[in-house]
């Protein structure tokens, strides 16, 4: 990727400005929605997003190219949106519908978000997933990640991401079909 050796070699010119501004513009939308699908609200996904955007701008100078830019990015911003389920699980009381319930009303309240009936029970599916499985598949899925770079992410065993990812999808599956 052209782009990401752009990133390193700013990287390591010490031109951290310019690899914020490279790393905003290659993947502020991945990002973003990586993050939304962890937190479900556009508010707190842009707050996840601004302290993602801290987090890497800080720990620019002790990047050690372990990984790449991308998968890095990936998980300070995966890091960040547990941090803010950690704190509202803390202070909220829900009881076992309610999650399942406010999720499919914000979903169904997003003006840019088109459920037919077959995209409803697929979301109704995923978030009856238990939560392992549900980010693991969100990953996969959504944000098109390879199974080594969700490991490094998460820094979950590869083998069992992969059980829970093909564990997900054929609960999902099930469930479609038995709905539609």
């Amino acid at each position: 990727m052209q782009q990401e050796s752009h990133i390193n070699e700013q990287l390591k010119g010490k031109q951290y400005d310019k690899a914020v501004r490279a790393i905003s513009e290659l993947y502020h939308e991945m990002l973003y929605w990586h993050i939304r699908k962890l937190v479900k609200q556009h508010q707190d996904a842009d707050d996840v997003l601004q302290n993602t955007y801290i987090r890497i701008f800080n720990g620019l100078k002790s990047f050690g190219f372990r990984s790449s830019v991308k998968t890095w990015c990936y998980r300070i911003a995966y890091n960040e949106s547990i941090r803010l389920l950690q704190k509202q699980q803390k202070l909220a009381y829900t009881n076992g519908d309610g999650e399942l319930t406010d999720y499919l009303d914000n979903l169904t309240a997003d003006p840019y978000f088109n459920l037919d009936s077959v995209s409803f029970a697929f979301h109704e599916s995923l978030i009856e997933l238990p939560e392992k499985q549900q980010r693991i598949f969100q990953m996969k899925y959504f944000d098109e990640l390879t199974f080594n770079e969700i490991a490094e992410i998460t820094t979950w065993n590869k083998n069992s991401i992969k059980t829970a990812f093909y564990a997900a999808k054929e609960k999902i599956i099930i469930h479609v079909k038995a709905t539609v």
